[in-house]
């Protein structure tokens, strides 16, 4: 290094003035670093744009795709651009951006095969590159073809990937042969992300949206239903309305079975509605639907009117194209169907279909409750317990309706009802919590016995397997023992509580002395239990909701932070920790970065006494434990644990209380670097869901530092770039004075790597002169020049010849 910088320090000398030819090539230089420079600006300048779109209309996809689109062409040096979104085996084109015509229109779709570049993007889950698409006509034929319509030659297309499965392609292309750098291939596929990132959002957004309106369609129902317990047409006309709405269909109708025939009690929209009374056949989709007691869905009515439903004229006169309808059911038996419909072919999805079901469900249960209303007014010695029985069931309903989110004071609600209207002496309520029944309710002077009852219970296997149970005389049966706790009682009524088909509890009515309950009562202790099973979905549907939302929420200010903090990570890992703590119910939350063999503490939030000082990485402890094998690390009780399983957290155990340890790694491609840790005082593990939300939060810790990693980067590059640029400006002004070039190379030293000074010395002979210096720092050397000898540290770099 000492020989090479004399040489072209004597060559200088010699030729004082730079030639001619060369000054050209160094403004050229200059000029390319201007132009890099700028370039990473503008690609910052996009990222930032399409960030912000994200964060201020997260339901607005369109925009987003478009302006990826567009900035992927202008950015990447493209003729246009296109995304397209995967649905199903084919592709669907969502925007796109340039002059280079499409042979799909937004919306059509393409086949995914491997002869075109997007097809083999989806189907290798990687970025296909293809420099000329008429030399790699072999390999690409489609694409050959298309690109002489199109006069494509180069192309670029990368997939976007949700949870390593391929969700898109965003697919860029020049009309000429000139190959796509290795920056903008990686700009495009962080476009991709973009994108992907994009797509994700309104999907949640979606599906938030589509829970509050089933679950303010449900209480608008419920409500109906409440204040009309005579008058069913009310909540027929609802339930219509509803349907038709949220299941994006065009018109609704319902019909109630009269005898042997359909008739109609409920229309929605704009439609005609047909005959009012229609036969129930076969060849009617609302008649096959009764007759199957299953839901028909016809994707396209022209298709198969004339194979499957001759009898269907009425449909071809409407102009119905796709149609959906599901039976009323009770107790397994037809009373009526409800059917939506659409005037174009657009089969109805999943969902949609069990929001029908339910629509369904509802309108039975408000067809029975007017039924049992009418029934029981139909019988003036009944009349008054019938009242009672509707105005206690209209309770529960109103408690329901004003308690989403508390599910006690409804059960407190039912035993008290039932207990009074069907004069009860007592009535608990029992839920099941894994192998054991657990009391959750009760109301009279018997006592319930164990805390816990296991599932396998005479009384609970008799309910699970065969329904509710009366049993009149105690000692008159046999399928319970006459021992323990059942002697306290004579007469049984047990109602049981079913999701889906499992048992999930128990509504137990007991009378001390034989009285049997009737079947008026024994149906409302049936209908208590159906409130309780709606009661308890009801405040899960409302917590899911809630959480989704304190997700969504906690995902968009994190999101915002990042954005608003491009350069400095510690706000975003602050919130991070904030919202683990918070939306986890932890007593704390902890973050890690690895440093070395140590763990260093960068956010904290939460009382519980934590280590400033570096950790070892070990399996020790749990948080060493999750970055060493690379996955979470779930504790339940640490106490329990830490002789054998964590010895040093022994100390900080005892020191701060903690039980219950969640910690999960920072991955940044399979590589730890560092974790998140959620505590507790007490010994109550977390949840699945819990789990899955701090891994979420994982993942956006290493989104921030990687942003900010990349930024710094940046950042640092241009500076780099400037000084070097400035370097070369002086000199090509200053070709026959050195001076002025090393002052500047010594200032932009000192700057650039952040030292106090830097001093630049030549070798002269045997000596070491110094020519120039920047900083505040004295010289330890002062004298101009200085034997060379390894005494000191610039001479031995010489000596050496190595830093």
């Amino acid at each position: 290094m000492a020989t090479s910088t004399q040489k072209t320090s004597n060559k200088t000398k010699a030729q004082p003035r730079l030639p001619k030819k060369s000054q050209p090539k160094q403004a050229r230089a200059t000029e390319e670093l201007r132009r890099e420079r700028d370039e990473a600006l503008e690609q910052l300048a996009a990222t930032g744009d399409i960030l912000r779109m994200m964060a201020k209309s997260p339901a607005d996809l369109q925009s987003v795709m478009d302006a990826i689109a567009e900035n992927s062409a202008r950015l990447c040096d493209a003729a246009d651009a296109a995304v397209w979104r995967v649905d199903g085996d084919v592709l669907s084109l969502a925007a796109h951006f340039g002059p280079i015509p499409m042979l799909h229109a937004p919306g059509d779709t393409d086949h995914i095969d491997r002869n075109t570049a997007t097809g083999r993007a989806v189907l290798e889950r990687q970025t296909i590159h293809v420099h000329d698409l008429l030399a790699a006509q072999a390999e690409f034929p489609t694409a050959k073809t298309r690109g002489l319509v199109t006069g494509t030659r180069t192309a670029l297309a990368a997939p976007l990937l949700r949870d390593g499965n391929v969700i898109g392609t965003i697919h860029i292309r020049r009309t000429e042969v000139r190959p796509f750098t290795e920056r903008q291939i990686k700009l495009l596929e962080t476009f991709a992300d973009q994108a992907v990132i994009a797509i994700e959002n309104v999907r949640l957004f979606q599906e938030l949206k589509e829970a509050l309106e089933q679950q303010t369609a449900t209480s608008e129902v419920l409500g109906v239903i409440a204040s009309s317990p005579t008058d069913i047409q009310p909540v027929l006309n609802v339930v219509a309305e509803n349907a038709a709405r949220l299941c994006d269909a065009k018109d609704a109708v319902i019909y109630r079975i009269d005898g042997d025939v359909l008739r109609q009690v409920a229309v929605f929209g704009p439609i005609p509605p047909g005959p009012p009374v229609r036969s129930i056949i076969r060849g009617r989709p609302t008649g096959r639907a009764v007759l199957d007691r299953q839901t028909i869905h016809i994707h396209d009515m022209v298709a198969e009117i004339e194979t499957e439903f001759p009898d269907a004229i009425h449909h071809q006169v409407t102009g119905t194209r796709t149609l959906l309808t599901t039976p009323l059911l009770r107790e397994g038996d037809p009373i009526g169907v409800i059917v939506i419909r659409r005037t174009e072919v657009r089969p109805f999805s999943e969902n949609q279909i069990k929001l029908l079901k339910t629509f369904a469900d509802q309108a039975v249960i408000a067809i029975e409750n007017v039924r049992l209303f009418t029934e029981l007014q139909e019988r003036n010695a009944e009349l008054r317990e019938a009242l009672e029985h509707q105005t206690a069931t209209a309770e529960v309903l109103g408690i329901i309706s004003r308690s989403p989110t508390d599910v006690q004071p409804v059960l407190d609600a039912i035993v008290e009802s039932a207990a009074k209207v069907c004069g009860i002496d007592d009535v608990v309520l029992r839920l099941r919590e894994d192998d054991t029944m657990v009391p959750r309710a009760h109301y009279g002077p018997i006592p319930i016995g164990h805390v816990e009852v296991s599932s396998d219970d005479p009384l609970f296997r008799w309910m699970r397997e065969h329904g509710t149970l009366h049993i009149p005389d105690r000692r008159e049966q046999s399928i319970i023992p006459t021992v323990g706790s059942y002697r306290s009682w004579r007469t049984f009524l047990g109602a049981p509580l079913r999701q889906q088909g499992e048992l999930i509890g128990s509504l137990n009515a007991r009378r001390i002395e034989v009285r049997p309950f009737t079947p008026a009562q024994i149906k409302l202790l049936e209908t208590f239990a159906d409130q309780a099973v709606i009661a308890i979905e009801n405040v899960r549907l409302f917590q899911e909701l809630k959480e989704a939302l304190e997700q969504q929420t906690a995902t968009s200010e994190i999101l915002g932070v990042i954005a608003s903090s491009p350069t400095d990570i510690q706000p975003v890992l602050d919130v991070v920790a904030a919202n683990a703590a918070r939306l986890c119910e932890a007593t704390d939350a902890v973050i890690w970065r690895v440093d070395g063999d140590m763990l260093q503490r960068v956010a904290v939030c939460g009382a519980v006494p934590t280590p400033g000082y570096p950790l070892p990485i070990t399996r020790g402890t749990p948080v060493g434990r999750a970055v060493f094998e690379r996955q979470v690390v779930h504790v339940h009780d640490l106490a329990a644990e830490v002789e054998t399983e964590f010895p040093e957290s022994k100390t900080r155990q005892q020191i701060s209380g903690l039980r219950t340890v969640l910690a999960a790694p920072l991955l940044r491609e399979g590589v730890s670097i560092g974790a998140i840790m959620i505590r507790r005082t007490e010994v109550r593990p977390f949840s699945g869901r819990q789990i899955k939300l701090l891994e979420t939060f994982a993942d956006q810790a290493v989104i921030a530092i990687e942003n900010v990693r990349l930024f710094n980067e940046l950042k640092e590059s241009l500076e780099q770039q400037t000084a070097t640029s400035e370097i070369l400006g002086v000199i090509a002004s200053s070709p026959t004075d050195i001076q002025p070039v090393l002052d500047v190379v010594a200032e932009n030293a000192a700057r650039v790597c952040g030292a106090n000074d830097a001093v630049i010395r030549l070798v002269e002979g045997n000596m070491l002169r110094s020519v120039a210096h920047h900083g505040s720092l004295p010289q330890s050397r002062p004298a101009e020049s200085e034997p060379l000898d390894g005494g000191w540290i610039p001479a031995r770099a010489v000596l050496e010849r190595q830093t």
